[in-house]
Parts: structure tokens; C-alpha cells; sequence
């Protein structure tokens, strides 16, 4: 664990890609904020044991968690910590709205995913199997926890101290960044990362154009003074104005790279997607190459630079 005055980081391990994620403690007089739950499995709550132990607390010392979103990796172990302190769960309404859209019991999002990925190209046999794929992570978010709804523009209190609400949309329709003024110092979840990019997927039922709240968002939060970044992926850092500036590069060569290749003639999203990210993926590394793939597109389409045509029950981008 690393620790910087009170924010002690607990890394707890993902059985997927990322591999782990961090979530953040914050000690006050009034007892533990825990910021970020990591998923419902025993590795985790097996690392959450060992750091309360080693930190000299008792989950009775919880006074609240609080959630920067909605994927699995952050929320997955909040109903299950809610049950065992008693804590209220803090998060955006919005995000608590989808994950019951993705992950309650009788959702028909799966089926609604599948048939809108075959739309867009995917071939049937995968088509098949993303019900069962997306199904499947019910299990590492269960249960849901009772929420408390919080909003951009309000403050909480973290420890002993008054940290603004932010409300950073694009990789989460509802993500919600948390900012000590008197320090500088950001807990980011996933809004900025120091090394990889956030994925900005398009999902159906949710923002139509989450690479423009994600730019948008990087454009708002430019000038705010920051000088420590607490991210759930990667290590914290202080070069915040440039990661900003990084990541609005690479989307703007991202598109530049799609929109290059359908000018060459209609193309679906899945051959966009293979274009970018190849065709060698795991069903989990390919829901998120060709929803991120959509967000581009779409919003090249919305910008008027690319055509949506229907042919033969399957979507083509065109150059517009």
C-alpha cells in the first residue's frame, strides 16, 4: 500500500486485462472513506481484509463509500461492503441507473447488446455468445448496494476535508472525479490515466456521443490547478495539464485514422474495428474495441464528416 498523508492506496487484482485497480482509503477523525469497492471476488475482499488489518481499523469505522462509476471494477464490491458496514454508498444517480440497466437480474441488455453489435458487423457466431459474456459479470456485482445520490457542482466530505463533486461523462455516462482545492489534488477514477487511455465505449441506452462528453470533459477540466492525480489505474501522477493534452492528441489521430480508411468505401464498425485494434480478441477485448470503435464513428458522424447507410440489415459508415 502506498500512502500520502491520509489517502492510503489499496490495489486490488481484476481477472481480466486491466489487472488491477486501485482504490483509495481516506482516513478523518470521524472515521474511514473507502473510494471504490474493486469486484466481488475473494481476491479482493481478501485485499481489502488485509489492508484494513494492517491499517488498524474495523469495518464498523466505515462512514462511507463512494463511487467515481458504475463498471464492474469499481462497484462490484459495494452492496457487499454496504452489508458489512452499515455505510451509505455515494454515487451518481445516472451510473446507478445503468448498472441496474447492464446487471439486474431480468435486464434484456445483453440480447439489446448483442443485436446491436450484429447490426454493425459482428459475425453471428459471436453474436451468440455476448448474452452469456455479459451475464456473466453479474456474479462480480452482486449485490447491488442501496445508493445515495450525489451530483457535479456539490461537495462531500472525504476524511477530514471538503473535496468539490466534478462531473467528468465519457468513459462513464455519470462519472464523478473528487477535487481537494486546498491541496490540488484530484481522485480521478478513471476520467484520466497516466498510461493507457480511458475507454470511451458507445453503448446502446446511453450517451449517443460519449467521445464529445469525453472531449468536452478534457476541455472543461484543462485549467482546473491540479497537482496530484489519485487514478484507478496506473500510478499517481502530477502531469496533469499534459495527459490532458496527450489524450485529446490521440483521440484526434484516432479519428483522423478511421475516417482515412472508410474514405476508401463503406465500411461496418466491426471492419473498422479490426482495422484499429486487429481481429485476434478475447469476446471481453473486443465488446470494448468495437463499442470504443463506435464512439469514434459516431462521432465523426455527428460532426458531419460520415454518413450512417442501412443495407441489407446491417449499418455502413460512408464518407459524408
Amino acid at each position: 500500500m502506498n500512502k500520502w498523508e491520509d489517502i492510503t492506496q489499496v490495489s486490488l487484482p481484476l481477472p481480466f486485462a486491466l489487472k488491477i485497480i486501485h482504490a483509495y482509503v481516506v482516513t478523518g477523525t470521524d472515521g474511514i472513506t473507502l473510494i471504490d469497492t474493486g469486484l466481488h471476488i475473494g481476491e479482493d475482499m481478501d485485499t481489502w481484509e488485509r489492508a484494513r488489518q494492517e491499517m488498524g481499523w474495523d469495518w464498523r469505522d466505515v462512514e462511507k463509500i463512494v463511487l467515481t462509476h458504475y463498471h464492474p471494477d469499481h462497484y462490484g464490491l459495494a452492496g457487499t461492503l454496504q452489508n458489512r458496514t452499515g455505510a451509505p454508498v455515494y454515487m451518481s444517480k445516472t451510473d446507478a441507473e445503468q448498472a441496474l440497466l447492464f446487471w439486474r437480474e431480468d435486464s434484456d441488455q445483453p440480447e439489446t447488446m448483442a443485436r446491436f453489435y450484429a447490426k454493425h458487423g459482428l459475425d453471428e457466431e459471436w453474436v451468440k455468445k455476448m448474452p452469456d459474456h455479459l451475464r456473466s459479470f453479474r456474479q462480480w456485482v452482486e449485490p447491488h448496494p442501496q445508493p445515495t445520490y450525489i451530483a457535479g457542482g456539490k461537495t462531500v466530505r472525504l476524511g477530514n476535508r471538503s473535496y468539490q463533486v466534478l462531473h467528468t461523462p465519457g468513459h462513464a455516462d455519470g462519472h464523478l472525479s473528487f477535487y481537494d482545492p486546498e491541496r490540488e489534488w484530484l481522485i480521478g477514477g478513471d476520467f484520466l490515466l497516466p498510461k493507457i487511455t480511458p475507454n470511451i465505449s458507445l453503448w446502446p441506452g446511453c450517451d449517443p456521443n460519449p467521445l464529445r462528453s469525453y472531449l468536452t470533459t478534457l476541455d472543461r477540466m484543462a485549467d482546473l490547478p491540479v497537482k496530484k492525480v489519485f487514478p484507478s489505474h496506473g500510478p499517481v501522477f502530477d502531469h496533469y495539464r499534459k495527459r490532458i493534452e496527450e489524450l485529446k492528441a490521440h483521440h484526434a489521430a484516432r479519428l483522423d485514422e478511421m475516417l482515412e480508411f472508410v474514405k476508401a468505401g463503406p465500411k461496418t464498425a466491426k471492419e473498422v474495428c479490426d482495422f484499429i485494434f486487429g481481429s485476434n480478441l478475447s469476446i471481453h477485448n473486443l465488446r470494448f474495441a468495437l463499442s470504443e470503435t463506435l464512439a469514434h464513428l459516431e462521432y465523426l458522424r455527428n460532426e458531419g464528416m460520415l454518413q450512417l447507410v442501412e443495407e441489407k440489415d446491417r449499418f455502413y459508415y460512408m464518407h459524408a
